[in-house]
């Protein structure tokens, strides 16, 4: 897929803006972090960095621009932080990703890392061809390895983009936790007695029921008693 149709493709699975605003947005967000000199960026190279980073913002509003640091303790640079659109398996997804431009920039290649925010629910892919999950996700895309700056052959973050939307759609670095399966219950067995307590234990139920067999005969014998005497009530009172 060459870079006019793969932007248009991947630009297809994003809204449609509001261009005349995103164009004032874009344009003022970084000229006001870029062009006043907010960074080091050498000045000879802000207007490179101004139109490359324009053009990708502009193509894909899914990504906004910010201030920020690679590692701790590095200078600050631009980073531009969103979603980039992918299409896996007839479905669309998004992938997020936070790019920092360098401030050697374009001579060196921007650094771009694949961020899960949610770790509970979303994790990176391990292993992945281009992401290193071990590295907090660090991404490495063919077309980060020929990253050169000629005449010939100029390289832009719209194209870097492009080329990660390409590679993730063939392999998605991004998955979704499968929650842990519940441990299984524990079967419980009864425990098996000594021979001479079932035998105590039979001989008792075999007594338990005698006694309840007694007492269900005392019983009709009392019941028969007074139905007899109720019939020898009644026949003398009728004969007298």
């Amino acid at each position: 897929m060459d870079q006019s149709s793969g932007l248009r493709f991947y630009h297809s699975l994003l809204p449609m803006p509001n261009l005349t605003l995103q164009q004032n947005l874009i344009l003022y967000a970084i000229t006001l972090i870029i062009g006043e000199g907010r960074l080091d960026y050498p000045i000879q190279d802000r207007h490179r960095i101004l139109t490359d980073v324009i053009q990708l913002l502009f193509h894909m509003p899914s990504l906004v621009p910010k201030r920020g640091r690679f590692q701790k303790g590095e200078p600050l640079v631009l980073v531009i932080k969103g979603t980039i659109p992918i299409f896996y398996k007839a479905q669309h997804y998004k992938t997020p990703i936070k790019i920092w431009v360098p401030l050697g920039y374009p001579r060196d290649s921007p650094k771009v890392r694949v961020v899960v925010e949610d770790q509970a629910i979303l994790s990176i892919k391990f292993p992945h061809p281009y992401v290193d999950a071990g590295a907090g996700g660090l991404v490495n895309v063919p077309y980060m390895q020929a990253w050169t700056e000629s005449h010939l052959e100029i390289r832009t973050l719209t194209d870097l983009v492009i080329n990660m939307c390409e590679c993730f759609s063939v392999d998605p670095p991004v998955r979704q936790r499968v929650p842990p399966k519940p441990p299984a219950p524990v079967p419980t067995f009864p425990i098996p007695q000594p021979p001479q307590e079932q035998e105590m234990q039979e001989r008792e139920r075999q007594e338990e029921g005698k006694r309840c067999r007694g007492k269900r005969g005392r019983g009709w014998a009392w019941s028969s008693l007074i139905v007899f005497c109720s019939i020898v009530y009644i026949l003398f009172w009728f004969m007298s």
